[in-house]
């Protein structure tokens, strides 16, 4: 099934609820053929674009024009959690919330979710899921994470992303500013 431009523009207006706040806007640019969520001044500029039937989040810094692999996938609706927590992570730094967390620190490749497998594929990583064909692909911390909120819908990440608790579905880093 080919994914269809007006399908990811409701998909980032729906993320803009989220992204808008934490002081990324995403919107269509012509002249980077995708969606473009920027923050003030543009210091960090993060491309959504459709390549080959593939969803690909790409990050880049004005300083440096090199994009790198943020995530890639070839659904819509995994595009739409990893935005939603994406910009939630900033939204509560902006709001003074400790950052989330949905697995224990360090996050390291032996933490990733029952049934996922994480494997090394040249510069990314891939996530596979047994009994699935989709592959999902980026760095090995974000397709962990990941690989514990996608059985959760986009509406169950961005309230318990947004609660000062990240209840209840996330943890949060402990206060040490004691």
């Amino acid at each position: 099934m080919s994914i269809v431009d007006a399908d990811v523009q409701a998909m980032v207006e729906r993320v803009n609820e989220v992204a808008i706040p934490a002081g990324y806007g995403g919107s269509f640019w012509q002249q980077f053929d995708g969606w473009l969520f920027a923050n003030s001044g543009a210091e960090i500029r993060n491309f959504l674009r459709i390549v080959d039937d593939q969803l690909v989040l790409t990050q880049a810094q004005r300083s440096n024009t090199h994009e790198k692999l943020v995530f890639s996938t070839p659904l819509l609706t995994d595009m739409e959690k990893f935005l939603i927590y994406y910009f939630a992570e900033d939204l509560r730094e902006e709001r003074r919330l400790p950052r989330l967390l949905v697995v224990s620190i360090p996050v390291t490749v032996d933490k990733v979710a029952p049934g996922f497998t994480i494997t090394d594929a040249g510069p990314r990583d891939e996530l596979h899921h047994r009994g699935e064909s989709v592959v999902r692909a980026g760095g090995a911390i974000g397709l962990i994470k990941f690989s514990h909120y996608v059985d959760l819908s986009p509406e169950e990440i961005r309230e318990s992303a947004l609660d000062p608790e990240g209840k209840p579905h996330f943890m949060v880093v402990p206060d040490s500013r004691g």
